[in-house]
Parts: structure tokens; sequence; C-alpha cells
């Protein structure tokens, strides 16, 4: 078998030469505990303010790039995101070889370690979100491998928050983030991680981003694509477990910093460089839209070219489309999620000068339906 395998591996270099020095041969390494906290503390700056806590996404079009997405063939390379929960569906369908969650609210990546650990205590998608929500799974109530999405939400809707397994958690928790993830966290670290767990415990599927109407988790897990298809990765028991052996490999990294800052994007990109690994994917959501405000657009721009991209690297952006309707914008939906190749955006950015955020957000956008 093993001489098999190798004649096999020689074979497609051979035919497709292309692959040969990429992801055929190459595997992506996974990260020690220690290598995960060593890189974080690497490319993580100081947290900078927002307003408002933001437990989970408030984009309900976020599944509406995915149609287009797998057309295209945008596949591996590295990803890059910003914001909680709804970075997971783009990773599961993109399949990056590693993924950097980057976000100004040091809330943000304390978020997403407590995710790694939720995915850390669960085997499966529906102890994922009885561990998420502290309610308890009840033997033989959901088939991991069959039940849906639908069947998901409709039991833990019905479901009651246990303080027991609440307690139980919070435990097992500081447990993983002591023994298995050995990032630096202060007192306030930890308590801030017992605050974004209480919420979770609290509202259950009820929990949603308050200040403007937007889904609650519950309706976000239960969201369509364009095609009228659920696509949340916990929709799939082999998108749960390709997501879990990533956040077991350390392979998503939350990272502290601000897109227009000095170092975490440069020193990402130094990172990417010395593995000759690629961009294929940045997900910015509307952060540009604070970033225009603040005069500070520009700055992220130049921290973008200093990334290693794939030639068919795309943006994923996000516009919340109350006032300004974008022309991609879908009937019933706040926001409008926008696709566009990254090179010649770029390109045309550095060719043509300063842009306003209208340009920013229709400049070569990519159609999606």
């Amino acid at each position: 078998m093993v001489v098999f395998a190798r004649v096999l591996v020689l074979t497609l270099a051979l035919a497709f030469p292309a692959l040969a020095g990429g992801a055929l041969t190459r595997e992506a390494t996974p990260f020690t505990a220690s290598e995960f906290a060593e890189l974080i503390e690497r490319v993580s700056e100081d947290g900078g303010y927002f307003w408002n806590d933001n437990f989970v996404s408030n984009e309900a079009s976020y599944l509406h790039p995915i149609t287009k997405l797998r057309e295209l063939g945008i596949q591996g390379g590295v990803y890059l995101g910003v914001g909680p929960n709804q970075n997971f569906t783009y990773i599961a369908k993109i399949r990056p070889r590693y993924a950097f969650i980057l976000d100004i609210r040091r809330q943000n990546f304390l978020e997403h370690l407590f995710f790694k650990a939720m995915f850390h205590l669960s085997r499966n998608r529906p102890e994922y979100l009885s561990n998420l929500l502290s309610r308890p799974l009840r033997r033989g109530q959901l088939d991991e491998e069959t039940c849906s999405i639908d069947d998901l939400v409709y039991y833990f809707q019905k479901a009651d928050s246990d303080p027991q397994t609440y307690r139980r958690n919070h435990g097992r928790i500081r447990l993983f983030l002591k023994r298995a993830c050995r990032v630096n966290l202060s007192d306030e670290d930890l308590a801030t991680i017992d605050k974004i767990h209480r919420a979770f415990f609290t509202r259950g599927l009820s929990i949603k981003y308050d200040y403007i109407p937007v889904p609650t988790y519950g309706e976000f897990l239960r969201e369509r694509d364009l095609e009228g298809r659920q696509q949340n990765f916990l929709n799939s028991s082999q998108e749960y477990r390709y997501l879990k052996r990533l956040q077991e490999e350390n392979r998503i990294i939350p990272v502290v910093g601000d897109f227009s800052g000095s170092r975490a994007l440069r020193e990402i990109g130094r990172f990417l460089k010395e593995r000759d690994e690629k961009v294929t994917v940045f997900y910015t959501s509307n952060v540009e839209q604070y970033l225009v405000r603040s005069q500070s657009w520009g700055k992220f721009v130049e921290n973008v070219l200093e990334l290693p991209l794939d030639e068919r690297a795309v943006f994923i952006r996000a516009h919340w489309s109350n006032r300004m309707p974008h022309p991609e914008a879908v009937p019933g939906y706040r926001f409008t999620q926008i696709l566009q190749w990254a090179k010649p955006f770029l390109k045309n950015f550095s060719d043509n000068g300063p842009y306003s955020y209208w340009d920013i957000i229709t400049t070569g956008t990519i159609k999606l339906q």
C-alpha cells in the first residue's frame, strides 16, 4: 500500500505539475499548544474600544457568497476573518490550511478561546450546542449523523438552561484554558470568558446583537444561501469534524489587532511568507466603514499589500444597507455580503487614489445572483 501511494502521488504530480509543490505534497503543520500561544503573542497588539458586546454575528446574509465561492473554486490557502461565529461556516466551506481571526476587541479574541474550548469538549454537533448553551442533551433525542440544523434548533429552543451543566462546564473550560491552551490570560480575561459563557447560558438561542433589529442566534443558524439551502456548519457533521480537527491542531488562530494598526496584519504577513502560505479569503465584515470614518483606511490597504495574496484571493465584505442599499442587496436583508477579487481591487486603488466608502463596496463586485 505504501508503494502504491507513492506511485499515485508521483503520477498526480507529473499529470498536474502545478500541484507538485503545493497541497498535494505539503501537509498543513499543526501547532503545539506552546507554539499556538507564542504565535498569538507574536502577531497580536493592544486591544481597542468597541461600544457593544458582539457575542454572535448580526449578518443574516452571511451565507449569500457561499455558492459563488464554490463556483469560483476558492479553496485552501489561508483564511483571514473578523468577528465571532460566522467565521466558522466560511472556514468549513473554504477549508483553508490555516485561519486567523483578527479583531480589535480583546473580547472577541477571548470568545474564540471559549469557542475553542467548546469544540474541544464536544464530540459532535449536538454536544457542541449542549455545552455552548448549557442545555442538557438527552440520550437518543438527536442523531449526530442525520439530524438537521432545524432538528438542533427545535430541540435546544425547547430545552431549559441547566445550572448544573453550566457549573460543570465552567470548571472544564477553566481546566482546558490552563492545561491545553497555554495562552497567558489575566484574571480580567478569565472574568470576560465567564461573562461570555453566562450570556449563552442565560439567553440560549435567543442571544443576539441587541442594538439593531437582527436575527437571534437560532434564526442565524437556520439561515439559507441564495439557492435556499441551509449551509451553517452545524448542519453538517462532516464540517463540524473538520472544524474540530482544525481547533485541536491549533490551526484557527484568534488575534487581537487593528486592521489599520502597525503590527497584527503585517506580522501575520511575515509569518505566512516564512511558511510560503498565501491568503485566499479575507472576510472584513463592515470594519472598513469605521476605518473610513477614522481616516485610517489607507493604512489598512498598506497592511493588506504586505500580505502574500493568492492570485485568486477574494474579499468578503458586508454592508449595512439600511440607508444606502447596495446594488447586490437582497430583499428582506439589512446586510449585503459583497465579494470582490483582491488583487484587481488593490491595483485599482493604487492607480486611482483614495476611495470613498461607497467606492470600496461597489468597485469590481462579483455578482452573487
